[in-house]
This record gives structure tokens, C-alpha cells and sequence, in this order.
């Protein structure tokens, strides 16, 4: 078999990837290895929309909500942003009105092949290029050529430990979340982060609602894990911001690797996860996923791969400016969080060179 791209993952980032280039005309498989798109348990997520609202437009995809303001606690203190960047839900799962669903329909509207459980078998690589990868299938074994690849198979990518590519890990984040439903529609009307070491020790806690659907999701560096049991803190969330009713329907988790990596093989374009492509600093890696996808179908339908190797070091040159804020972010206490809300609010001086820089840093995102 035969085609112009081959993508491996059926996460936002294979999915928008081969929906673009089917769009421009190009034929496109997909090999997915688990039984469906998607996480196995409903999710949502928030990310900051200013990078793929045109992405999005262009291929038909809309949010399940939108929204300019957020609100940021820390244990004693409150700060109200209301930002030009606007906040982007999506839901996330195996329900038909989440975003990998929305994609697949899409896809199959545009005939495009998508094999399920479906792994890599071999890869066939000749003069630095990947001239064929076979998989097997629920069915049979196939042999496709392509005469590009997508890497779209997330944090953990298979495809990259097989052509052993090289990468330098920068941070490791674990989410654990929770879905209620609530009787009182918008019950979270915006974002609500919360900026505590006892509960998200290096991270935050996120919530926010979509129609009478709340969630709330723990986000941590990984190397705090094994310190905190992720149920246990959000519970206390739980019980501490909902005060009225609500029924648990499911919880879910999630990983993310931020870090940079080099491909040796000239004709695979990793994007998303599977290019480590995650802000170090807070975790966002809807957006670049999203992003990634369409600069990668950019340089493959104009067949200059080079746009793309410049996007690739453009964020890896970010990540790097980013990273330090990680630093500080693993070192934080409460007092921290205390004084950079209270700075937020313009309430004490920004003489602390730590709270400026990240001061600075936020202001920067939020301009």
C-alpha cells in the first residue's frame, strides 16, 4: 500500500494533522494502537486559544466554550485576569462531542483510512528515510510506503524509541482529574487555578465547567508524584469550592514530557507529544499540538521540510527561556504563591527577583 503520508497516533495532533492533508488532497493513512480515538474516560481541557484559533477555523473545529477571564488562588489570597489570550475548552474522550471524535467523523467524511489496534511490526529505512513501515492489524498484516510520516503517537512514541531518536527531557507532568455533574448549568462560569504546594506540589490545580459538567484536575511535576495521593487533594478541592450538589461520573488521568529531541530520518515530522512539545513552565500542550500539526502539513504539502525544522527550533528556543520558571516553580512554597498573587494585585513591591521574573513571564503570555 501506498501513500502520501503516513501518520502514526490518533491523538489532536494525527488527527488534525491528516485532516489538513487530506483537505490539500493528499492521501493519508492512519495507524492508531488502541481500540478507539482518545482517552478512555472523559476529560476536558483548558488551553490558550491565541495560537490555534485560525487552525481551528479552517478545519471546522470549535471549542465546547470560550473564555477571556480566569481566576488564580493561592492559599490566602485571589487575582482576577481577564486576558486578550483566550482560555479554550475541549472536551476530551470517547463520547461522540469530543474533539478526537469530532476529528475521526471528519476524517471518515473525507474516506480516510484509520487502522485501530494497530502496531509497528518494522520499519524499512533507506539513505536516512523511511520507505515502509509494517503493522499488524486486528486482521493482517500490512505493508505501507509512504513518502512521509507523521509521529503523532504521544509522550511515550514508540516510532521515536525506534529510530532512537535523540531528545533531552526537561519535566514530566502527572494530571489526575475528576467529571461531576451538577444540576446548575456553568457552575465554574471561567477558569479557576489553584496555586497550593500541599495539594499540587510544582504544579496547580485547574477547574472550570461546561454546561452541567464540572471538572477539576490536579497538575504536578512528576518528580513530587509519589509525595501527594492525587484522589485525596482533589477532594479537598471538591469540598472546598462546590457548594452545591453533585454526582461523580468519572476520573481520569494524563501525562506530559516537555523536553526537545532531533530526528536523523529526513522525512518524519514529529508534532505533539511525541515532540515533547509541552510548555515546561504550566503544562499546555493542546495548543502545540494543534499548531505543530499545522505547520508540519505546511511544510509537507509545499514540500519544504526546512519550514518545519525552523518551527521545531523556534519552540525548543522557547522551551529553553521557559524552563527556568520550572525551576522556581519546584522550589515554591506557599508564602511564594501568597506574595505572587498579592504582586498581581499590585499590593507589594516586585523587589523579589524570583516573583519578578515570573511576573514578567505571565505579563508576557498575557499581552
Amino acid at each position: 500500500m501506498k501513500c502520501d503520508v503516513l501518520v502514526i497516533g490518533g491523538g489532536p495532533a494525527g488527527l488534525s494533522s491528516a485532516l489538513m492533508l487530506s483537505n490539500k488532497g493528499f492521501s493519508t493513512f492512519i495507524l492508531e494502537k488502541c481500540k478507539t480515538v482518545g482517552p478512555e474516560h472523559t476529560k476536558y481541557d483548558i488551553t490558550e486559544g491565541h495560537k490555534i484559533r485560525k487552525i481551528l477555523d479552517e478545519i471546522g473545529i470549535q471549542p465546547q466554550k470560550i473564555s477571556s477571564i480566569s481566576e488564580w488562588f493561592s492559599p490566602n489570597y485571589s487575582y482576577m485576569l481577564d486576558s486578550r489570550i483566550e482560555d479554550f475548552y475541549f472536551k476530551r474522550g470517547p463520547r461522540k462531542d469530543s474533539l478526537e471524535n469530532i476529528l475521526l467523523k471528519k476524517l471518515h467524511e473525507k474516506n480516510v483510512d484509520v487502522f485501530f489496534e494497530s502496531d509497528i511490526n518494522s520499519i524499512e529505512c533507506k539513505k536516512k528515510k523511511i520507505c515502509a513501515v509494517t503493522t499488524n492489524t486486528v486482521h493482517e498484516t500490512i505493508t505501507i510506503k509512504p513518502k512521509y510520516v507523521i509521529g503523532a503517537d504521544g509522550p511515550e512514541s514508540e516510532l521515536r524509541k525506534r529510530l532512537k531518536t535523540e531528545t533531552k527531557i526537561f519535566v514530566k507532568f502527572n494530571g489526575f482529574g475528576v467529571v461531576v455533574e451538577t444540576k446548575k448549568e456553568n457552575a465554574i462560569p471561567f477558569a479557576k487555578i489553584f496555586f497550593d504546594e500541599k495539594l499540587a506540589p510544582g504544579g496547580y490545580v485547574y477547574s472550570g465547567s461546561v454546561g452541567k459538567e464540572v471538572f477539576f484536575c490536579v497538575v504536578i511535576d512528576n518528580i513530587f508524584s509519589k509525595k501527594i495521593s492525587f484522589q485525596e487533594n482533589l477532594e479537598k478541592i471538591l469540598e472546598k469550592s462546590m457548594n452545591i450538589d453533585f454526582k461523580i461520573k468519572n476520573y481520569f488521568s494524563g501525562i506530559g514530557t516537555s523536553g526537545i529531541s532531533k530526528s536523523r530520518i529526513e522525512n518524519v515530522l514529529f508534532v505533539g507529544g511525541a515532540a515533547l512539545f509541552y510548555d515546561p513552565f504550566l503544562g499546555y500542550g493542546l495548543n502545540y499540538a494543534i499548531e505543530s500539526a499545522s505547520v508540519a502539513t505546511q511544510a509537507i504539502t509545499k514540500n519544504k521540510i526546512e519550514l518545519y525544522t525552523i518551527y521545531t527550533k523556534k519552540i525548543q528556543k522557547e522551551f529553553r527561556r521557559l524552563y527556568f520558571a520550572r525551576e522556581t516553580w519546584r522550589n515554591a512554597n506557599n508564602k511564594f504563591f501568597d506574595r505572587l498573587i498579592q504582586t498581581f494585585n499590585g499590593k507589594i513591591n516586585r523587589r523579589d527577583k524570583k516573583i519578578n521574573k515570573i511576573i514578567e513571564l505571565f505579563d508576557k503570555s498575557n499581552s
